[in-house]
């Protein structure tokens, strides 16, 4: 499934680029470029994959633009303000699945024990290792660059090419405002918005950047 941007985001990727916002927010699902009487979004929105399985799910970058003034709300963090954009990069990210199977009864009461000695060794149970020990079955999900040996060796019948958000260089500085490993939202690297790219270069290496 072809989920890059199509001619109206890249317009607003290039606005984005020669435009810099007034103020950028985020609250987990959304970067915000805010234009004063305008706003411009980039949000997490799941979509349907191509999968040989029954139901995956690709999390895109979406980018529309709005023409109305941006409202804050309650969980709306504001990143930087009255900042030039040096640089915008599109980040491209490939995405496949493992076929679902079924769990043996081994691996089921592997999962189940796990669990156990780890709520004992804790004292307390986590709802989460709850629900994880109790499948019988599941699938893995696997991004990659674009362009390694990886993402050729996969069927394409089953596979996914995805736009997942942006990079911006913003006073010498990297804000990573992409969707990470599939998963849903935009966190946020060590609990801050701005890296220098060293500290980035190694989750760095399973994306394509374009360059705007």
């Amino acid at each position: 499934m072809d989920f890059t941007y199509k001619e109206t985001e890249l317009e607003i990727a290039q606005y984005i680029k020669l435009n810099s916002p007034t103020k950028i927010w985020w609250d987990f699902v959304t970067y915000t470029f805010d234009y004063d009487d305008f706003y411009i979004q980039l949000l997490s929105e799941p979509k349907s994959a191509s999968t040989q399985n029954q139901s995956d799910e690709a999390i895109i970058g979406q980018l529309t633009k709005h023409k109305s003034s941006f409202e804050p709300n309650d969980n709306s963090e504001l990143v930087c303000e009255n900042k030039k954009i040096e640089e915008v990069y599109i980040v491209r990210v490939f995405l496949y699945f493992t076929t679902f199977r079924n769990y043996s009864k081994t691996e089921q009461l592997f999962n189940l024990t796990k669990r156990k000695v780890k709520t004992m060794l804790s004292t307390k149970s986590n709802p989460i290792d709850a629900l994880k020990a109790k499948p019988t079955g599941g699938e893995m999900e696997y991004t990659c660059h674009p362009k390694s040996d990886e993402a050729k060796k996969i069927d394409r019948t089953y596979s996914n090419l995805i736009d997942c958000g942006l990079l911006l260089k913003i006073d010498g500085e990297y804000l990573p405002a992409f969707i990470t490993s599939n998963a849903y939202g935009f966190h946020l690297w060590d609990n801050k918005y701005f890296h220098r790219f060293k500290d980035i270069e190694e989750v760095a290496g399973q994306y394509e950047f374009i360059k705007v």
